[in-house]
């Protein structure tokens, strides 16, 4: 598999995974504990990570054209 696709995988399977974590936990929140406020709780962790990678992804992208590599 080329590598833009395997990214993409990768990406997707991220992606997916946060969701499966999200819906989880908003039903165990609702429905077993019934605390609606909890449900807020993953999202905003979820939110907060993806935020981090794509930053992360970001500065080691543009540190790469300030170096001269790609």
């Amino acid at each position: 598999m080329s590598e833009p696709a395997l990214r993409l995988a990768v990406l997707l399977a991220i992606v997916f995974t946060c969701l499966a974590v999200i819906e989880e936990t908003m039903y165990l929140a609702i429905s077993v504990f019934n605390t609606p406020l909890l449900a807020l709780a993953p999202i905003v962790v979820v939110l907060g990570f993806l935020i981090y990678v794509g930053r992360r992804n970001l500065l080691a992208t543009h540190r790469r054209f300030l170096d001269g590599g790609e």
